[in-house]
């Protein structure tokens, strides 16, 4: 290949990669929504979280506040993998979005009721919590497999897994917690 064809292919690449990246950036910027922290890998969720959990979505409210729209979603704790919550504790995570507004790119999209979750959660005061992320794990009806639900999947590290297992998933947060000496895992 000629010298000037490889630059060519080389900046169209370079150009390709900053009109992705910027494209994750423009979105969450062009719905007026706060733009989250970047995380890179689970290892950082866990860090700024308090708990991380297997829940069920219930009933959602949503309150504009400033034209943004946030949806408080009440949820079941089915299990804590981890950090520490009381097994009946009262949960409900506050999004940014809603389902007729979803939110930009990098946070996560809005919990449906009736379905089940992994979220990485920071507790923001007494059974009030936030989604730590670009978005939480939907687990399928079979509960074998976990698929990373967010607004813009392709604007999210895959050093974060995109589909897993919930054991294989597990394992990561097991050691996260172990390299930050957080929590042990599976504590109900």
């Amino acid at each position: 290949m000629r010298p000037q064809a490889r630059a060519v292919l080389s900046m169209i690449s370079a150009i390709g990669t900053f009109a992705l990246l910027g494209g994750c950036m423009a979105d969450a910027g062009a719905a007026d929504f706060p733009a989250p922290e970047d995380y890179g890998t689970v290892e950082q969720l866990v860090a700024d979280a308090d708990v991380v959990a297997l829940v069920e979505a219930g009933d959602a409210a949503v309150d504009v506040v400033d034209g943004v729209p946030y949806t408080r979603t009440e949820l079941q704790l089915r299990k804590v993998l981890l950090g520490a919550v009381a097994k009946n504790a009262s949960l409900a995570v506050t999004q940014v979005g809603s389902a007729s507004s979803p939110a930009g790119g990098g946070l996560p999209a809005v919990l449906r009721a009736g379905r089940e979750y992994v979220v990485v959660l920071h507790r923001t005061e007494a059974g009030e919590f936030e989604v730590v992320g670009p978005g939480v794990w939907r687990a399928d009806t079979l509960g074998t497999s976990l698929t990373l639900h967010t607004a813009m999947l392709h604007c999210v590290p895959a050093a974060i897994p995109h589909v897993t297992t919930p054991w294989d998933l597990e394992v990561q947060l097991g050691k996260a917690a172990e390299s930050l000496g957080t929590s042990v895992i599976g504590s109900d």
